[in-house]
């Protein structure tokens, strides 16, 4: 989908707790296996011990909307997305994230898509702003911690390491900010049961394993065929997306103007096999792959992406930045930005 001409990222913004998690130090004090860092793709992961997922989504909301210089009550709409427990079993944290932000006068909902869900609320924003011209701004926020007994950040999942933090962005038409071009979106409900496995329907949060096992799912997932689906699935869905948004920006895949192409925070295996391979074939652009010292941020990782694109200045005026994600369920996409010729 194309948006609307004008549309904008005001500002994107990774807020990140101060204690870190050394990779390294996990190796030698016998916690990791010493091949484990690099399989993860990571140093060090940060991780909070004091602050909430909802609290860390109100800091990083609040520091895009200072940046960006947008008042809280020009805030039409605010989209929170997480893939993990937010503190409360039966409650709203986007509503408690609008309110901490000061957007009273916002519309607030969740949105649950797995990793992939802070795309798809960007996308969801975007949406929102195209074709209500009287909405003056959008605020997207994710936010996770991967702690405590429920979820273990370095053993519960395959070729990752799970971050804990929030980002955030504003979305406007101010034209300071990267211009939102396009952004394609495709799914493939049939791969679900990767996160389902064979495990029957439960009554409540964490009935079939503490911590929560993610291998055990994708072991009953393999054992029944799918990764070999999954491995044809996967790489197609990225050329997909990455075509049809390109298609939708106006741009050759070749076109030099295209600077980089981000990467999800994910560990090399995943990386390599399926987003690489499609996008050394169709581009010639530089693969951003910049979760080193984050890990993966659940559905963070496009906003973290934004952030680093923006503060490092990666984009010379008129380059484009694309973005890859995707998340369990599964749903892949791919964002087009641009930075502005002149701001």
């Amino acid at each position: 989908m194309r948006f609307g001409e004008g549309l904008t990222i005001e500002a994107a913004v990774t807020w990140l707790p101060e204690e870190t998690e050394s990779a390294y130090a996990l190796v030698a004090e016998g916690v990791l296996d010493a091949d484990a860092p690099a399989a993860a793709g990571v140093v060090e992961v940060p991780v909070s011990t004091s602050l909430a997922p909802p609290e860390m989504a109100v800091r990083a909301g609040r520091a895009a909307l200072a940046r960006s210089g947008t008042d809280p009550a020009d805030i039409a709409v605010l989209l929170h997305a997480w893939i993990y427990h937010q503190g409360h079993d039966f409650w709203s944290p986007a509503h408690y994230v609008a309110d901490g932000v000061g957007a009273w006068a916002a519309e607030p909902f969740g949105i649950q898509q797995m990793c992939h869900a802070g795309a798809m609320a960007l996308h969801t924003a975007a949406v929102r702003l195209t074709a209500d011209r009287a909405a003056r701004a959008a605020l997207v926020t994710t936010a996770d911690r991967f702690t405590g007994g429920g979820f273990d950040r370095w053993h519960g999942d395959y070729h990752v390491a799970y971050g804990d933090g929030a980002t955030a962005a504003v979305l406007g038409r101010s034209g300071r900010g990267l211009r939102l071009i396009a952004q394609s979106v495709y799914a493939a409900p049939d791969m679900e049961s990767m996160y389902r496995g064979d495990d029957p329907f439960s009554t409540a949060p964490l009935a079939h394993s503490r911590p929560i096992d993610i291998r055990r799912t994708k072991k009953a997932f393999l054992a029944a065929g799918g990764m070999d689906r999954f491995a044809k699935t996967g790489p197609e869905a990225v050329r997909a997306v990455l075509l049809s948004a390109l298609d939708d920006a106006g741009l050759d895949p070749r076109d030099a103007r295209i600077r980089c192409v981000a990467l999800p925070r994910l560990g090399p295996k995943t990386v390599e096999l399926m987003y690489l391979p499609v996008v050394g074939e169709l581009l010639s652009a530089e693969p951003l792959r910049l979760g080193a010292r984050t890990g993966h941020l659940g559905c963070g990782d496009v906003l973290a992406n934004l952030a680093d694109i923006t503060e490092q200045e990666i984009l010379a005026p008129g380059e484009f930045a694309l973005l890859l994600t995707g998340g369990g369920g599964f749903t892949w996409s791919c964002l087009v930005v641009q930075r502005p010729e002149s701001r």
